[in-house]
């Protein structure tokens, strides 16, 4: 072999070499990468696995806070309604209409007494109504009523 024939395959081994030393480069670079990314992954996992309890524990805190705040206001909007009693709005509402009042001797001799005085009226006046009402058809007769006369024709000219 001559020896530019040899320099170029010595050339040609040279460069494949260091073309497979890149290629090696690259996948050490991507599996560096990848070693770098798992160990920053797996610090914040537990990072967060320490930190998760403390977050989890500091929102319960919370938690119960709102919820007495809650509690106390659903407390003083049901206690508005509740100062009177449920028996205490029946008995006035039964009052208001009439309702379980029990009559006393003066009452039932009040309304006998209007009882009385309204028959005496009504007899009264029954009374009263009977002569008129027999005195009305013999005093007036009634009229006979004239015949209709026919509309004159006027007369058509011609």
């Amino acid at each position: 072999m001559s020896k530019d024939s040899k320099k170029s395959l010595q050339d040609l081994k040279d460069a494949t070499n260091h073309a497979g030393e890149v290629a090696k480069s690259i996948w050490l670079a991507g599996l560096g990468a990848y070693g770098r990314a798992y160990d920053e992954a797996h610090e914040a996992l537990e990072k967060a696995s320490k930190e998760t309890p403390k977050l989890f524990t500091e929102l319960v805190d919370k938690g119960n806070r709102l919820e007495t705040q809650a509690r106390a206001k659903l407390g003083e909007a049901t206690n508005i309604g509740k100062t009177i009693s449920i028996e205490e709005r029946i008995s006035k509402m039964r009052a208001s209409l009439g309702f379980g009042h029990t009559a006393s001797a003066d009452d039932l001799s009040r309304l006998e007494k209007k009882l009385d005085a309204l028959s005496k009226k009504v007899d009264a006046l029954s009374k009263a109504a009977k002569p008129a009402a027999e005195a009305a058809p013999k005093a007036a007769a009634p009229k006979a009523k004239a015949p209709r006369k026919a509309p004159a024709k006027k007369a058509v000219a011609k």
